[in-house]
């Protein structure tokens, strides 16, 4: 991943530091768990591709870097949110903030990170609804997944699991794109290729962790049979833009994600 990321480096470096900034907190214990995010990050694989689209358009800019801060806290919010869900005390290796600090106060600090991150794009009316729209179908997409009943017929599991995965994480991945467009003055066209882009992304990604995961045999079956055909979704996608070294690095990007190994 670092080779795949050199040449987005500068770029991360400013998302880093303006990141580190809007996550500050005024008060105790908040901001104890806002630095305990920090040095928790994870891969800022969605900041990754509000950059690299922006890139792809145009340069990076402050409406960019909120637009992948935005991205971020909103990932993160629902992490610390689905700890809490499913009564888990490890989030990357270290224990989650719903083990360090307990419930209320995970479900209070994700709450936290998403009014402030609704915060920082209130007055960009494009970002603002296109976001808000994610977050509902994020939100679809969990509670469809922890409530599908077990008697849906066989032919119907593909499309329902596609369903699922396409809500609670594709969709932020095709905003995360979309976004990142937007901020550089793409044209519709373009937010709409790349948005097309970070959807089959975002599947091939929740396939690939499906596979990972391996905790049930049904959802390993249909993520092996699914694989294959959105990994060649997604490059095909990447065929409508013009060569260049963020093209190459998105093209490198969605190779790691169909065969990464974490």
């Amino acid at each position: 991943m670092e080779n795949i990321i050199e040449p987005l480096q500068a770029e991360l470096a400013q998302f880093e530091a303006y990141f580190d900034r809007t996550l500050r907190a005024e008060t105790e214990p908040m901001n104890s768990i806002m630095l305990y995010l920090l040095d928790t990050k994870g891969k800022r694989l969605r900041p990754m591709l509000v950059l690299l689209s922006a890139k792809l358009f145009g340069e990076v800019n402050e409406r960019t870097l909120r637009a992948a801060t935005f991205v971020e806290m909103v990932h993160s919010a629902t992490l610390i949110h689905d700890d809490v869900v499913d009564d888990d005390n490890l989030r990357r290796g270290q224990a989650s903030v719903k083990a360090h600090w307990g419930n209320a106060s995970a479900v209070l600090a994700g709450d936290y990170l998403l009014a402030k991150a609704m915060l920082l794009i209130a007055n960009d009316a494009d970002l603002l609804n296109e976001m808000l729209r994610t977050s509902i179908a994020m939100s679809e997409g969990e509670l469809m997944q922890n409530t599908v009943a077990d008697c849906v017929p066989q032919s119907e599991k593909t499309t329902q699991y596609l369903d699922i995965i396409t809500r609670k994480t594709a969709t932020l991945m095709r905003s995360c794109c979309a976004a990142g467009a937007m901020s550089v003055g793409a044209t519709p066209e373009q937010i709409q290729q790349i948005s097309d882009f970070g959807l089959h992304f975002g599947i091939l990604f929740q396939l690939r962790d499906d596979l990972l995961d391996g905790d049930d045999a049904e959802t390993v079956a249909l993520a092996q049979e699914l694989l294959p055909a959105y990994l060649q979704k997604t490059f095909d996608t990447l065929r409508l833009f013009p060569a260049s070294e963020t093209l190459e690095t998105l093209r490198q990007l969605t190779a790691f994600c169909a065969e990464r190994k974490v």
